[in-house]
Formats: C-alpha cells, sequence, structure tokens
C-alpha cells in the first residue's frame, strides 16, 4: 500500500512538472508573437583630414624637491658657457635662475605597458593648484620594475617655476610616440579584406565608391594615421547596419 501512495506521488509530480513547462513555453510563445526584427541602413561618410596622433601613458603622482646631483648642476653650469656663446644674456638668466630647481614625480604603471615606456621620452604635466591650472614639461629618467605588478617612472619635470610646490598632485601624460601633422581618418574607417588587408571606400567624383589599399601608421583613441594610399581631403565611405527589435504588443523599442 505504501509502494502505491509513492508512485502516485511521483506520478502527480511529474505531471505538475510537465505542467508548469507547458505554461512557461506558451507564455514565451505569446510574448514573441508581438515581436519582429527591424534592420535599418545607413551610410556614413568621412573625410581626411591633418591631424597630430599620440599615443600615451596616463597616470597621477606627487611632486617631490630633490637635490641635484653635483654632477648634474656641473653639466648644467657647461651647458650655460655654450648658451652664453650662442644666445644672448636673457636667456642666460633664466637657466641661472632655474639651475637649482629639481622637482620630480613618481608615477606608478602597470606592469603590462612597461615596455612602451622608455628614458627620455617628453611628458605633459598638468597640476591643480587651488583655483588655478599649472602646466609644465617633463621627461621620463628612471624606470624601475616592481615585484607587485605595478612600475614605477621617475618623471623630472624641466620647466619648473616658483608655483610648483611639494606634495602637489600632478597628472602626467607620457607620450609615448607622436606624429604630428599626419593625414588620418577615424578608426572605425578602416576595413579588412579576405587578405587582412586594410582598406577605405573612397567617394569617386560621380558618387560611387572604390575600395583603395591603405597602409596605416600609429593611432589613438579615436584616428589613424594613414602612411599611404590617401590625401588630405579624400572622402571615405563606411556603411552600419543597426538592427532593433520591435514590441508591437508594448509598442516599444531596443536596440540589439
Amino acid at each position: 500500500m505504501k509502494n502505491k501512495s509513492w508512485i502516485i506521488i511521483l506520478i502527480m509530480g511529474i505531471a505538475l512538472a510537465i505542467s508548469l513547462a507547458y505554461s512557461v513555453w506558451v507564455s514565451q510563445k505569446t510574448s514573441n508573437a508581438g515581436e519582429s526584427t527591424v534592420t535599418t541602413t545607413s551610410i556614413i561618410e568621412m573625410t581626411a583630414t591633418t591631424v597630430t596622433i599620440k599615443n600615451t601613458l596616463t597616470g597621477t603622482g606627487n611632486v617631490e624637491y630633490r637635490e641635484k646631483q653635483e654632477g648634474e648642476t656641473q653639466n648644467l653650469e657647461n651647458s650655460q658657457v655654450t648658451q652664453e656663446q650662442e644666445n644672448n644674456q636673457t636667456e642666460n638668466d633664466e637657466v641661472e635662475e632655474n639651475i637649482e630647481k629639481a622637482y620630480q614625480i613618481t608615477l606608478s604603471i602597470e606592469d603590462k605597458d612597461l615596455a612602451k615606456a622608455k628614458t627620455g621620452q617628453e611628458v605633459e604635466i598638468s597640476i591643480k593648484k587651488e583655483e588655478e591650472t599649472l602646466s609644465y614639461l617633463g621627461r621620463v629618467t628612471q624606470i624601475s620594475q616592481n615585484t607587485n605588478n605595478k612600475s614605477t617612472l621617475n618623471i623630472e619635470v624641466t620647466n619648473p617655476d616658483e608655483k610648483i610646490e611639494e606634495n602637489l598632485t600632478a597628472t602626467c601624460t607620457v607620450i609615448i610616440e607622436k606624429a604630428e601633422n599626419v593625414v588620418a581618418l577615424p578608426i572605425e574607417a578602416i576595413q579588412k579584406n579576405d587578405e587582412n588587408q586594410e582598406f577605405v571606400d573612397v567617394v569617386q567624383a560621380d558618387g560611387t565608391t572604390k575600395p583603395v589599399t591603405i597602409e596605416t601608421g600609429i593611432s589613438d583613441d579615436y584616428y589613424v594615421e594613414i602612411t599611404s594610399g590617401l590625401n588630405v581631403g579624400d572622402r571615405v565611405q563606411i556603411v552600419k547596419s543597426t538592427t532593433t527589435v520591435v514590441n508591437e504588443n508594448k509598442n516599444e523599442t531596443s536596440e540589439k
């Protein structure tokens, strides 16, 4: 008798599971019945232009004062003698005024970016002091690799003035590579063919387009340098397709 009771309970459980699964299937089918997909195609035109592209590393650090080494001071003095022979006295006075000022910033970077950094690279420095934003130039003087997945760059401020102080927070942009006044296009304009060659669809005089193979150089977050294949003013086109799901029951449109 007990065995029969367990069999009845088991059968009832299976029947309940089947019923729930069927209800979910019917609900989804009813919901999807009012949906349809719509694909829209748009043509976007861009023009090759002249820009300056910078590939950079950015980080923050505190301004520190450091004493110049004797060798550094001697080098500056020797440099000053040369400048006296080539430049006027006013320029020499400015060098002499700044000769003892030495400020540096220690910048932390990820180890994955370590290979990009090299001593001597230019640095753009921005410091917020009260209500004023101070701008300076610098250069990477030392690279140190740590063991905690963080490395550091020592950056020397090359044009300090009387406004710079210790313990101010500096935002540093290290110029990894730079291409000035080069022909460029937005990155999204660049396509690749089956041979993995880069090309763009150039707009012809009659309005039609022609694929043109190009060569590219450095890029940033928006532009890519075009080293051959295009001239300033050339127009290119890209085709973009957008698929949306329209829920007719709720009168809503969502983009996929």
